[in-house]
């Protein structure tokens, strides 16, 4: 049975002289009649209630100069200026950066029930604005399609956030309790 000197061991390589000694440290030992290894008991996976999205809301979408804005129906147009002007503060932020579509649409929806369940009026959440994808924002894209369909029943409005916020690389959700 020889040994390939291409395979890596995995133990290090022992001299001689260092083997000799522990074969003489052990001489006379006799090994355990069985193992008395315990078996970590198996941790219980945490219960974890999925939250159904509300029903989907129709939402009145705007389209200026590249800066989108959303309301739902009872939302006037000033109170979706004052969201796009940075008014409303944001009481929490979501940081969606170097996510791809797929990890970062879980985490919105995540963060828009936990919003809406402790009753936060406004959030935020960057995405970028496309600069590392070849000048297409795919995620701000994702997000704002999200926002405007599938999760359109936790939003009362949002909009393109101030510059001040992080302009187009940023969304301002009014969330709907």
């Amino acid at each position: 049975m020889g040994r390939n000197p291409e395979r890596k061991s995995k133990r290090p390589a022992v001299s001689p002289e260092e083997e000799h000694l522990f074969l003489e440290a052990i001489a006379g030992a006799t090994p355990l009649a069985g193992r008395d290894r315990v078996r970590p008991m198996p941790v219980k996976a945490a219960i974890v209630r999925i939250e159904p999205l509300p029903p989907r809301r129709p939402l009145t979408i705007e389209v200026d100069g590249g800066r989108v804005s959303a309301r739902a129906e009872g939302v006037n147009r000033a109170q979706v200026g004052a969201l796009r002007a940075g008014k409303v503060r944001a009481e929490a932020t979501l940081d969606l950066h170097g996510n791809t579509v797929a990890e970062a649409m879980p985490l919105l929806e995540r963060f828009l029930l936990d919003a809406a369940r402790v009753r936060r009026r406004c959030v935020l959440v960057v995405h970028g604005k496309g600069l590392h994808s070849d000048g297409l924002a795919v995620l701000r894209d994702a997000v704002q399609s999200a926002l405007a369909s599938e999760m359109s029943g936790l939003v009362h409005a949002f909009a393109s956030a101030a510059p001040s916020d992080g302009g187009d690389g940023a969304t301002c959700v009014m969330v709907r309790p």
